[in-house]
């Protein structure tokens, strides 16, 4: 599999910290002024802990869709792989940003670009994007497909978020709602290609903490059973207990690649791509793994956090940076929700 293109297209409208915390002591203006501000205090704390800095969300104010930032996301990607629409044999689209539940999304977006390929949606969380990629390259593997373009829309803070994730409801709230606050949008697409360079694909789960990040529809409790967790925020809210889930998916991904990789062999990997849900778990990876800035690390801070296009937006960065060129050899080590682990392991 060759990756011939992979790029990254962001909202115009930029969010601060700051901002939050403005918006929160307006949206709360009806309760005591000294509990608007604990609460405002701690968040901000775990705004420095976390590294989070700026992310960016629609302009909807002047017209910007999810769609259109897809679409130029898809064009460009396209331009860079010297493909054209017709070369297109199969689009994925791929995240937790969606607008339909039935059809698939890749419906709509493929006809608005005037694709006339099969196509169809893969959603695994934050894993979504590497769950297409694998799913691409056992496809192309064989002789119906030379070309598969993967599509991200994480478009989620309006739908999944803005403006109820503001409201104070308890003190207790932000052990369940702060990565929804660290949320950013994005469009990302990567256009990949047959060839005879080989990756690998493994995974690891673990279902005991499914609990710890949810986003619930209706009917969730028919088919999860009792859990006193989900759904604390209300339907299509996430609730994501942030400091347990980092624990163990750190805990597993650091076990992940010690049983996958010697100090050797991780000092012949070039470029480490993780889901970037914090930038101080990414450099506490990086030093236990010993890769230093190897592990790509300047992604949550600029754009938050990414959901499923979190690894093609920073692969898409470190291209632009001039970080990652062909011969390098990437691993991607992508950890989500559910809990499930990836390593990924190739050429660019």
């Amino acid at each position: 599999m060759l990756i011939k293109s992979v790029t990254l297209k962001t909202p115009a409208k930029r969010i601060t910290n700051d901002f939050i915390l403005s918006i929160i002591q307006e949206a709360n203006s009806s309760l005591p002024r000294s509990e608007v501000q604990e609460y405002c205090r701690k968040l901000e704390a775990l705004f420095v802990r976390a590294g989070s800095i700026t992310r960016y969300v629609r302009d909807r104010e002047n017209g910007e869709t999810a769609q259109g930032l897809m679409q130029q996301a898809v064009r460009e990607a396209m331009q860079k792989a010297d493909t054209a629409p017709e070369d297109i044999d199969l689009m994925i689209f791929c995240g937790v940003g969606r607008g339909f539940l039935e059809p698939s999304n890749a419906a709509f977006l493929s006809h608005s670009l005037g694709l006339k390929c099969e196509f169809f949606d893969v959603a695994d969380a934050c894993m979504s994007w590497v769950r297409s990629l694998h799913l691409a390259y056992e496809l192309l593997a064989g002789d119906r497909y030379r070309n598969i373009l993967i599509v991200n829309g994480e478009f989620t803070t309006y739908e999944f978020g803005i403006p109820d994730i503001f409201k104070i409801h308890s003190p207790e709230q932000l052990r369940y709602s702060f990565p929804a606050m660290t949320i950013g949008e994005a469009a990302t697409a990567t256009v990949v290609a047959r060839s005879n360079d080989k990756w690998s694909f493994k995974f690891r789960t673990d279902a005991s903490h499914a609990h710890l990040c949810t986003l619930t529809l209706p009917g969730a409790q028919d088919y999860a059973g009792v859990h006193e967790q989900v759904g604390l925020n209300g339907l299509l809210r996430l609730v994501s207990f942030g400091k347990q889930l980092t624990y163990h998916a750190l805990r597993g991904m650091l076990d992940f690649a010690l049983d996958n990789y010697t100090d050797l062999e991780l000092a012949k990997i070039d470029i480490c791509f993780p889901h970037a849900a914090s930038d101080a778990v990414v450099q506490a990876a990086a030093r236990r793994l010993k890769l230093g800035n190897r592990l790509y690390s300047d992604l949550f801070s600029r754009y938050g956090n990414l959901i499923s296009a979190s690894i093609p937006a920073a692969m898409s960065l470190a291209i632009d940076e001039g970080r990652l060129v062909r011969g390098n050899r990437i691993v991607m080590c992508p950890a989500s929700a559910g809990i499930s682990l990836g390593l990924v392991d190739g050429v660019f």
